[in-house]
């Protein structure tokens, strides 16, 4: 398993383990409200650990620009 690969299958067990904590606390949950905000905030950060990993999954491939020159 390459270096691309092994990104791919953690931002698939990023996604999985999204889905999983959006399954267990749905809004009819009985401690939904008492754990929103944490639950959105984890989901967030999963979401966002996501891109990470696409943005280094692209420039791993060699087809990413560096944060450097996406900003200018």
């Amino acid at each position: 398993m390459n270096d691309t690969q092994k990104l791919l299958a953690i931002q698939q067990e990023l996604e999985q383990i999204g889905e999983r904590l959006g399954a267990i606390f749905t809004i009819d949950h009985p401690q939904f409200n008492d754990v929103f905000e944490d639950i959105g905030a984890a989901g967030y950060y999963i979401q966002e650990a996501g891109y990470r990993l696409n943005a280094a999954i692209k420039t791993v491939k060699g087809d990413g620009e560096s944060e450097h020159e996406s900003t200018n």
